[in-house]
């Protein structure tokens, strides 16, 4: 989290509880536990100081969403991972001959060919 207050002080901090209005930190380069009150909506330090707080999840909020079209793999590479999966074989072609004769594999291999 980041801590910034009015007069241009910024701190990078580290959240170590947390209630409803109330915030214990520990900020870089200080030797005190710092607690924050949240009064009415503004962070305000022990010395009564708005400060604006900006935690980690609200600064990368929105990036790298991931669309369905991120996930989708050539189907060369799908059919590949599914007998890899469902066939027991290791990248070498070494087979467990258990899975090679379960109903799973079967329904796996359908899906190949």
């Amino acid at each position: 989290m980041t801590i910034r207050y009015a007069d241009g002080r910024l701190y990078e901090a580290v959240l170590l509880s947390r209630t409803d209005n109330t915030l214990r930190v520990a900020a870089k380069n200080t030797d005190d536990v710092q607690m924050f009150t949240d009064i009415g909506g503004t962070w305000v330090s022990e010395d009564c100081e708005p400060v604006r707080i900006d935690f980690e999840w609200q600064r990368h909020s929105g990036e790298g969403t991931v669309a369905a079209e991120d996930c989708v793999c050539a189907p060369e590479l799908a059919s590949r991972l599914l007998y890899l999966l469902f066939s027991g074989c290791d990248e070498d072609g070494v087979k467990a001959k258990s899975l090679l004769e379960s109903p799973r594999f079967a329904a796996a291999n359908h899906l190949i060919v």
